[in-house]
């Protein structure tokens, strides 16, 4: 009877062991995920902040092409800031879209494969935010131009326009083109790029999947 008893009692201190056990990684991996939120928080806001400023300027922008439609090179200026203005939104709307898909309740892997995708419209939407701002300059001061000489100017100085323009596109476009070569080859010079573009909240989010992963595991 006494073996007995001592094998009941040894049974039930492992259920109550493995019970708590549960209970203290349920416990963990609840903390994590709220640090993994909390760390992408700045982002959501940042985002979201972004995309209304962008939606407010663009709105502005459509007023103000609305109101010179006599006018060329207003409208070319105009028309310059609206496409920004647009493109701002549309990132940044798509950065929360992406932020809202990442479901802390599923698998680790595919967190982490949903942060992967984030990360990857961030480095991307930087680009597109680069050109987009080095061709702004281009259109406002084509349209100042315009409208200080007209299109005499053109015919002028078209060599000083047009290296203008060149300048200007080659600045916008040299680097992404540049990052596409260096993805291509995977060298040192991709990984700084990567390291460069890499958002902190989204790498400290990961770092807190990893944590679920560790304490996830039996």
């Amino acid at each position: 009877m006494e073996l007995d008893e001592l094998k009941a009692s040894w049974q039930r201190l492992d259920q109550r062991v493995q019970a708590l056990t549960l209970i203290n990684r349920r416990l963990t991996i609840d903390t994590a995920v709220r640090k993994a939120r909390w760390r992408l928080a700045p982002l959501v806001m940042g985002a979201a902040a972004s995309a209304l400023i962008g939606a407010v300027f663009a709105v502005l922008s459509a007023i103000y092409i609305g109101d010179h439609l006599d006018s060329p090179p207003a409208m070319i200026a105009g028309g310059f800031l609206l496409v920004m203005s647009l493109a701002f939104c549309v990132i940044h709307v798509g950065r929360l879209i992406l932020v809202q898909r990442v479901d802390f309740t599923r698998p680790v892997l595919e967190i982490q494969r949903s942060l992967a995708s984030l990360q990857r419209w961030e480095a991307w939407s930087f680009h597109a935010v680069w050109v987009v701002c080095c061709l702004l300059p281009l259109g406002i001061l084509t349209g100042a131009a315009m409208a200080m000489k007209g299109a005499v100017i053109w015919q002028r100085a078209p060599g000083y326009l047009l290296a203008n323009i060149l300048v200007w596109v080659a600045f916008g476009v040299g680097p992404p083109l540049l990052y596409l070569w260096s993805r291509r080859r995977q060298g040192r010079l991709a990984a700084r790029m990567d390291a460069f573009l890499t958002s902190h909240s989204i790498t400290s989010a990961r770092a807190a999947i990893e944590e679920i992963d560790e304490f996830a595991r039996p």
